[in-house]
């Protein structure tokens, strides 16, 4: 039975859950054994370049005594080697698993699932990981009641420097928030329930960090970029505008926040979603634990904290001029501003302060198209006014919320002035057509690593493409300085640190470079577009597979550039270790129809558009 939109709210939050039901046993285990396959995951790919490489450079495996939390959620679980296996039906299931993450976080589940079993039905004596597994939820889930009574406080999170930029030697970084393993269990799931008791109300404009639709689908960038194609093809003159926000996360103002979660929870109880006390609680308690002016601004004064890090000192980048002088000259000084990146509340949080400027922007004319992706929006219409308009509302909109923008600038003349409009990320409302009619034509827009023209056409945004290629160039000299490359980017005792020949080293660049690009792909299913073959690039960007024969010339070319790239890393790679002596073991030789195999269209980037 098909439900219309309401009937399907309706229907929904009958079964939907209370704030408690969340933190059950399944619902716990379920999130540490994501984050334990997480761990796993990191540690293999140190393992790999430790099995490259006898160099100290690749001894990364060994565990800080200080990483409190891995010690804690390895204990929950059993050693890897004593984790259920799958069957044979769930290993060759292709819709069931993206990426081997899921294909852990299944093993791990069975393992529990087992002993539960085994405990629970046959008398079996619990293991001792089993039992500290059962005490970390009843802690959890105690916590979680201590909100109520007030007895809880999230812990401060750790904040680390992410490389954002380095230009002329001065480093940026965004501030990543790390809370405690209870702390991230206790808020991912909380964001669950948020996200799907607030997602009601939410326009469908919105398409980040969404719940799953009627349609069982969770919505994703891909959609949103559908539905400009749609828009455009039903509209052929069209005026387009974009408008980014300046830091967003970092400049969420608390106590204004605060006022729209509370007048959002008044609006949900109107339509039967009662938001529980503890979770009002538990919101405020996320806030408190993390402000960007209190918790991350000191540091750019402490050298030593960035050398403790790890990383050449820099410094957080912030607005702090922009907001005191749009605002106030205590603004900063006289609220708490900024909530952690990293964190799914987080996530939850730009949908919740953006909602009310959605709804403003689609108030503005009944054909107005409009998308936002987090903090990243365009709009479009048939007529420029109108246009304007809706641009004028959703930056008054911004400004009631206390937050920034980069201001919208007109253009003129693309074809001689590109690089202008691409390096400015704001742009007032500019006829979306072709460049050679008229000099206020701009034949682009660009949303969410997309580049589209007015024929419709898709390529990859240029710093997509760079940031990928940056990528493979990493991964190669991640295998370089395994094997000791030296400051002065020499390979002098390649043969003492090698643990494998020449062929082995570079098969397994070649390996990992294929992972990243296209996935987990065989000779047997690389024809296959359900795009199910696990985390990569081509994945990200696989609308590039709906452009027609004719349209693929564009993004075709940025493909084949990729291609290129990757087989310049693998030469290159020849290349540094080309005087590498090492008898290969006969246990680890490679089968001889792979010496010279060639890894060609079936494995590439280019075989995408195919």
């Amino acid at each position: 039975m098909y439900l219309n939109q309401n009937e399907y709210y309706v229907h929904v939050l009958f079964f939907m859950k209370q704030l408690e039901d969340y933190y059950r046993d399944s619902q716990i285990i379920k999130m540490l054994c994501k984050h334990r396959a997480g761990i796993s995951h990191k540690r293999h790919k140190k393992h790999m370049l430790r099995d490259i490489s006898y160099h100290n450079n690749t001894n990364k495996i060994v565990v800080s005594t200080k990483d409190v939390d891995f010690y804690t959620i390895q204990s929950l679980f059993p050693t890897r080697r004593n984790w259920k296996k799958l069957n044979q039906t769930e290993r060759l299931d292709p819709n069931r698993f993206t990426n081997s993450l899921e294909k852990n976080e299944l093993r791990l589940w069975k393992s529990y699932k087992l002993e539960k079993y085994l405990v629970d039905y046959k008398n079996k004596k619990p293991d001792e990981w089993y039992i500290r597994l059962l005490v970390f939820c009843n802690k959890i889930r105690q916590k979680v009641n201590d909100i109520s009574l007030d007895k809880y406080k999230l812990d401060k999170p750790v904040i680390f420097p992410l490389p954002k930029s380095n230009k002329g030697g001065k480093h940026v970084y965004r501030p990543i928030a790390k809370f405690t393993l209870e702390d991230k269990i206790i808020t991912s799931l909380f964001s669950k329930y948020l996200t799907l008791n607030f997602d009601s109300i939410f326009l469908d404009c919105s398409y980040a960090f969404r719940a799953r639709n009627k349609e069982n689908i969770v919505p994703n960038h891909h959609d949103s970029i559908i539905e400009i194609l749609k828009y455009r093809k039903k509209y052929r003159k069209l005026w387009v505008s974009e408008c980014d926000i300046q830091k967003f996360f970092d400049t969420v103002q608390h106590e204004h926040l605060l006022s729209i979660f509370k007048k959002t929870v008044d609006e949900l109880s109107l339509k039967g979603v009662v938001i529980s006390n503890t979770a009002i609680k538990l919101f405020s308690l996320f806030l408190n634990s993390y402000s960007f002016n209190e918790d991350v601004l000191i540091k750019n004064n402490d050298v030593n904290y960035f050398k403790s890090c790890g990383v050449p000192v820099g410094e957080f980048g912030w607005v702090k001029d922009e907001l005191t002088k749009k605002y106030s000259k205590d603004y900063i000084s006289k609220f708490k501003i900024g909530v952690p990146q990293g964190n799914a509340v987080s996530c939850f949080i730009a949908n919740l302060i953006l909602h009310n400027i959605d709804k403003d922007v689609k108030d503005v004319n009944k054909d107005i198209f409009y998308v936002r992706y987090c903090d990243d929006m365009v709009l479009a219409h048939k007529d420029e006014e109108v246009c304007k308009k809706a641009l004028e509302v959703y930056k008054k909109g911004i400004n009631s919320n206390f937050l920034l923008y980069h201001e919208p600038q007109e253009f003129r003349d693309y074809k001689n002035s590109a690089n202008d409009f691409w390096n400015v990320k704001s742009k007032k409302p500019y006829y979306w057509g072709n460049k050679f009619e008229n000099d206020r034509n701009i034949p682009w827009l660009s949303f969410v690593g997309y580049q589209i023209n007015y024929k419709g056409e898709l390529r990859v945004r240029k710093s997509s493409l760079q940031k990928e290629m940056s990528k493979q160039i990493n991964e190669t000299q991640k295998i370089l300085l395994s094997l000791g490359l030296d400051k002065q980017r020499n390979l002098l005792d390649i043969s003492k640190f090698s643990r494998k020949t020449k062929s082995q080293i570079v098969f397994s660049l070649e390996q990992r470079l294929i992972s990243m690009s296209v996935g987990r792909l065989t000779i047997y299913n690389y024809e296959e577009t359900d795009f199910s073959h696990g985390l990569c690039w081509t994945n990200g960007f696989h609308l590039l597979y709906k452009n027609s024969d004719i349209k693929k010339n564009l993004s075709k070319k940025q493909l084949q550039k990729l291609d290129k790239g990757r087989e310049q890393q693998i030469s290159y790679l020849k290349r540094r270790i080309s005087h590498l002596k090492k008898d290969s073991v006969v246990i680890d030789e490679l089968p001889k129809y792979m010496d010279d195999l060639y890894f060609g269209v079936p494995y590439s980037y280019f075989n995408h558009l195919k």
